[in-house]
């Protein structure tokens, strides 16, 4: 499910349509992949969109644009498609030239060639450009400047000092946490499809949201801890909430002693009383083990949930 990001996911479409390249900035966990992929269907009325998952090693990056640029017909020199995708690989690196530098040329260079024999550029999709280098930066401006770049990365990225000229030619689009109702609705949809059942579902609800701050991934992981009585961080560690939890969790292993005995008791007069041939307190014994085992979990329960 997706929730949330219209206004950046419009910002996105809005630069690609106009054809100006777009950067993602996005921390660990807020959902750029998700967006991505929500927002990448919009891009492909504007030609051909072309998606790779990251830009290193460049040697990679170059392959995998090849074999996506093969899916959208693009033509490149030296090379007719055909229905074996290896095949069709080893004669591109054959009229290219084995070297990455060689084969990045034949690429910019067809992506040079669509553009002018239309009315739209070819839109590349990159999903984690954080391994981008220096080196990379004069290859990605050419890039630029014969399709439509939309590259998502961390903050740390964008910092860096020698990427600056690549930055400066795009839109920067920054993804924040989501809204409190935002949460919510995730949640909501999080604690359906993971059929959650909580004790006390509001506390259970409130205690995620209090500790995702909006970020997605938080969110999805902390819905997986069932139990409010679980989501206890570090930080956590002296609050009331904590020593509250602290204290239930006591009452619950001092009861354990006392049913271990209990539960010891029944089976030793189960079996004394097979021993002696006396079934009467056979079947008490048998009794008091299967009260045993479904009121002992019940009673532990009870026990840590109350004052």
């Amino acid at each position: 499910m997706f929730v949330g990001r219209t206004s950046e996911g419009q910002a996105m479409l809005l630069s690609v349509r106009s054809k100006r390249s777009v950067v993602l900035v996005v921390p660990t966990g807020y959902g750029k992949s998700t967006l991505l992929a929500e927002v990448s269907p919009g891009f492909e009325d504007k030609g051909a969109v072309l998606k790779v998952a990251k830009v290193g090693p460049f040697s990679t990056f170059i392959d995998d644009l090849f074999c996506e640029m093969r899916v959208a017909k693009i033509l490149v020199t030296g090379v007719r498609y055909s229905n074996d995708a290896r095949a069709d690989s080893k004669t591109w690196k054959k009229a290219a030239g084995e070297s990455v530098a060689s084969r990045a040329r034949s690429l910019l260079e067809a992506l040079r060639l669509y553009a002018a024999t239309g009315v739209n550029r070819a839109c590349i999709v990159i999903d984690d450009v954080s391994e981008l280098s220096s080196s990379m930066v004069p290859w990605f401006l050419g890039f630029d400047g014969v399709c439509v770049l939309v590259l998502a990365t961390y903050p740390a990225t964008l910092s860096k000092k020698p990427l600056q000229r690549l930055w400066a030619r795009f839109d920067q689009v920054d993804l924040p946490p989501l809204t409190r109702a935002e949460s919510s609705e995730l949640l909501e949809e999080r604690v359906t499809r993971y059929g959650i059942v909580a004790e006390n579902m509001e506390a259970y609800k409130k205690r995620v949201l209090s500790l995702s701050n909006g970020i997605p991934a938080e969110i999805d992981r902390l819905v997986r801890f069932v139990s409010v009585t679980n989501i206890v961080l570090n930080r956590d560690v002296g609050t009331s909430f904590a020593q509250d939890v602290a204290s239930r969790q006591e009452r619950g292993v001092a009861l354990a002693p006392l049913l271990l005995v209990m539960g010891g008791g029944f089976m030793v007069t189960k079996y004394l009383g097979l021993a002696r041939g006396e079934m009467d307190l056979y079947f008490v014994g048998g009794i008091g083990i299967a009260l045993f085992m479904v009121l002992g979990p019940w009673l532990r329960k009870a026990v840590m949930a109350g004052a």
